[in-house]
């Protein structure tokens, strides 16, 4: 444990330094993108697959078109290689998670840590699980930090602590990561900041995250105290309205609707 808290006071001080003068509440104009159709990847994690082959996160709708073209030629799905190496997929196991950790893949730590934390094809252990998020944020990935500030958040192996679980999520939100944005609002929302909580939804609703929307438009709509508080003016609302839909547009493409198409059928 000690071990751990050393890693983690030496990350947060790390960071802090690296994000010192990053704007927490900066428009996210860059995300990551599909290594194929080169599309800014959906926010929502289901339309997004992850392949240990190459370590690349893949849009659905690259998946499925891939596969209806594999389909079309009469190679059955067992048979199909990955849309982007065009190698076999080792089905996620717990081996080919471990091959990319040996090569720094933030991903797979991520994953991994996923495993431990449910018990997944390796004995459950939520401080496993917090080492591999740990790994993950030394590697570059901000995700990592707010999934390090909800260790904090709810006393899972570390004690609970209020001020360390919200930098780590600013942090996590610095480092342009959508949902950090989101689940701070909420962080904010509990501990009674609604200031702050809605300027954390207009960032990641602007960005295109729909759930973010979804709770600026409830807000609005019962003129909750952070209204009466003017932290979400009608204009505020408006502009954010017009960003959200400018981001998703961005994310839009005929492949990803068909392959949401499939899906909603049962098709795929």
């Amino acid at each position: 444990m000690a071990g751990i808290q050393t890693r983690l006071d030496k990350l947060l001080s790390t960071a802090q330094a690296e994000t010192a003068n990053v704007d927490l509440f900066a428009p996210i104009t860059d995300r990551e993108e599909c290594p194929i159709c080169m599309l800014p990847l959906p926010i929502v994690e289901n339309k997004i697959t992850f392949k240990t082959c190459c370590g690349k996160s893949i849009c659905d709708g690259c998946i499925y078109k891939h596969w209806m073209n594999e389909t079309k030629n009469g190679i059955p799905q067992h048979e199909q290689k990955c849309a982007f190496c065009r190698q076999p997929d080792p089905n996620n196991d717990v081996k080919a998670y471990k091959k990319l950790m040996k090569k720094n893949n933030p991903d797979a730590f991520i994953l991994m840590g996923n495993r431990y934390k449910q018990g997944e094809g390796v004995i459950q252990s939520d401080t496993k699980a917090l080492e591999m998020i740990i790994r993950a944020a030394e590697l570059g990935k901000s995700e990592a930090y707010a999934l390090i500030a909800r260790h904090y958040e709810r006393g899972t192996v570390v004690e609970q602590d209020e001020s360390k679980c919200q930098a780590f999520y600013e942090i996590s939100a610095k480092k342009r990561c959508v949902q950090a944005h989101r689940w701070v609002a909420l962080f904010h929302a509990m501990n009674g900041n609604t200031q702050n909580s809605m300027k954390h939804l207009k960032v990641a609703a602007s960005a295109g995250d729909q759930v973010a929307l979804d709770g600026l438009m409830e807000a609005y709509k019962h003129n909750s105290l952070s209204c009466k508080h003017n932290s979400l003016s009608k204009e505020d609302l408006t502009q954010t309205l017009r960003a959200f839909q400018a981001s998703s547009n961005e994310m839009k493409s005929k492949d990803r609707d068909d392959a949401r198409t499939a899906k909603d059928n049962g098709l795929w």
